[in-house]
């Protein structure tokens, strides 16, 4: 009965020495001076599904695990952040993503010795206010060959796999930094407000140039009550460009009134003022948004929603402003408001905005 149980506890003990052997790798930080970079290595993620590395074989051709124990990401936010020096602008941060690092060995009888490759695979990403956003991925082999009693061979492959991974990225930033939107660091305005020439299917605003009757030819709605109706609205266009890192969005601004959808019953010079007066509110509108897109915080990884905000927020005063316009006025039928309203929208059209300001807070 002893020595059953004896037999028993040698083959745990046995099992235990085979499970525990390993190869332990490790990645040695560089012992010189880093370059200077506008980035730093901010996180590095070991994203492997399978944390051991591989099987290498000792003389004896037992199998070791090799591993980095754990410590894979920690050794490579240092190794990467050892190769750079930061300036006092540094402008990005910069994630690691490991996704595979995967080593096979053969042996070679003829050589008495192991062929191995090692393959490496990762992804680099900048850190924004959101989401991490994906630059560029590496993927990269390292073959060697080994004698049965040394694995340094495996260690140095790993470490070159890495410094090979930093070349490779470096290399890239470089060359996309200045023209890469992603890595846009500022974002300019070009607002364009010229005086757009019109023609018969469009008519743009021009201070210099008041409507006319001319201007309203759809055939009046026999069924309205009202006298007249004017279609009048406000849009913006724009491209983007890259230029030493800046996005430059160019904006075109118009203010325009179409033709066919806007027609008069009676004409008359009363009647063609509150149908200006509504062209003049578009502007307004147009001008304030303006002001606000001059006023903006844009940041490179969102400034399209956020211009995209403000374009949407325009609009709708601008219907806000026609409808207390119209209703107030009761279409011009009111007389002593007209004539407050004209007053209200001269200053406005000048930059005096706190009449109108009052009335949007007033009726909010």
């Amino acid at each position: 009965m002893r020595i059953f149980q004896l037999t028993i506890l040698y083959l745990l003990l046995s099992v235990g020495i085979a499970i525990g052997q390993q190869l332990t790798l490790k990645l040695t930080p560089s012992s010189n001076i880093g370059q200077r970079k506008e980035y730093i290595f901010s996180k590095v993620l070991d994203s492997r599904v399978q944390k051991s590395v591989g099987q290498v074989y000792d003389s004896d051709r037992n199998k070791l695990t090799a591993t980095f124990d754990g410590k894979l990401a920690e050794q490579a936010k240092l190794f990467y952040n050892s190769r750079i020096t930061n300036s006092q602008n540094t402008s990005y941060n910069i994630l690691v993503k490991v996704y595979n690092l995967d080593l096979k060995e053969i042996y070679q009888a003829n050589q008495r010795g192991y062929k191995g490759e090692i393959q490496l695979s990762l992804g680099f990403f900048v850190q924004s206010e959101g989401s991490p956003v994906h630059l560029v991925d590496f993927n990269g082999k390292a073959n060697y060959g080994r004698p049965a009693n040394q694995t340094t061979n495996v260690q140095k492959s790993v470490q070159q796999l890495f410094e090979n991974s930093w070349n490779y990225f470096d290399a890239w930033f470089s060359s996309q930094a200045p023209t890469n939107r992603t890595l846009a660091k500022t974002v300019k305005l070009n607002i364009l407000d010229p005086i757009l020439p019109s023609n018969r299917d469009t008519v743009f605003y021009d201070p210099k140039r008041p409507l006319t009757w001319d201007d309203f030819s759809e055939s009046p709605d026999p069924t309205s009550s009202f006298n007249a109706s004017i279609f009048s609205s406000l849009s913006i266009e724009g491209n983007a460009e890259i230029v030493a890192g800046e996005i430059i969005q160019t904006i075109l601004i118009k203010v325009y009134m179409l033709p066919d959808q806007s027609w008069v019953k009676n004409a008359d010079d009363y009647a063609s003022n509150h149908e200006q007066k509504h062209f003049d509110l578009t502007r307004i509108a147009a001008d304030r948004m303006i002001h606000t897109l001059n006023n903006a915080d844009l940041e490179p990884t969102l400034f399209e929603a956020t211009l995209n905000d403000i374009y949407l927020d325009a609009y709708r005063e601008m219907n806000k402003l026609q409808e207390l316009y119209d209703g107030q006025t009761r279409n011009g039928l009111n007389r002593d408001v007209q004539a407050r309203w004209n007053q209200i929208i001269k200053e406005s059209l000048a930059g005096n905005w706190e009449k109108l300001d009052q009335l949007l807070e007033t009726n909010n």
